[in-house]
């Protein structure tokens, strides 16, 4: 029978060629940041962000140096819209259908953008080999993972696991996550993953290099078995 005191306790692991190990423990609920937007949509948003951030940083400095009087008093004393701009808009009809169609460009900038932000960096396919002649060699995301996970549910001490592959299909990086029961010790569980997991996924993809990035979850509250 088994008796489990009421403590808990949480250790992230990260792995990379199981190599590199960084751990914390304490009663507070500890994860690692997800790692599921593909690199070319940070990428947009950097720059999109950067860009928009310059040009209201700009827009806002030059209205508060013209309300300051910085370019003469004649332009602080002038309203935003003044009376140009209204002759301006009166004579010229194709104003407001130019501002409707910009406005319809943005807003169908905006949605691309919204959409983007949905594209996981997950591949699901990984190219083993390519022969001009024969055709390519892929192997199923899925397979791998698959056999992955089935593996590290082998090993006494771990209740359950989930992996998935991201990056690109030539340099797959791989994302382990294996939820503990407390009976075994993370370090136990993760020198397995890394000494036998790892390493027999690297063999199936016929490679030496496979980043992984490891999770490992330990239970709310440690089980001690009674005898």
């Amino acid at each position: 029978m088994s008796q489990t005191p009421p403590e808990s306790t949480h250790t992230d692991t990260r792995g990379e060629d199981g190599g590199r190990q960084a751990a914390r423990t304490g009663r507070r609920t500890a994860t690692l940041a997800a790692e599921t937007r593909a690199p070319g949509t940070a990428r947009i948003n950097r720059t999109v962000l950067t860009v928009l951030g310059l040009l209201l940083a700009a827009a806002g400095a030059a209205g508060l140096a013209t309300a300051l009087g910085l370019f003469g008093r004649r332009m602080s004393d002038q309203p935003v819209l003044g009376p140009a701009v209204e002759d301006f808009v009166a004579a010229n009809r194709w104003f407001w259908p130019v501002v409707a169609v910009a406005a319809g460009l943005l807003a169908l900038l905006c949605l691309w953008w919204l959409l983007l932000q949905a594209r996981s960096n997950r591949v699901s396919r990984v190219r083993l080999a390519t022969d001009p002649r024969r055709g390519n060699t892929d192997l199923t995301a899925r397979a791998l993972t698959n056999a992955v996970t089935g593996e590290i549910e082998g090993y006494h001490g771990v209740t359950r696991a989930a992996a998935h592959l991201s990056g690109t299909s030539a340099a797959p990086k791989l994302s382990l996550t294996a939820a503990l029961d407390g009976r075994v010790g993370p370090g136990e569980i993760h020198r397995r993953i890394t000494a036998e997991a790892i390493p027999h996924a690297r063999q199936a993809l016929g490679t030496d290099q496979l980043p992984t990035r490891l999770e490992l979850q330990l239970p709310r509250a440690q089980r001690r078995d009674v005898r």
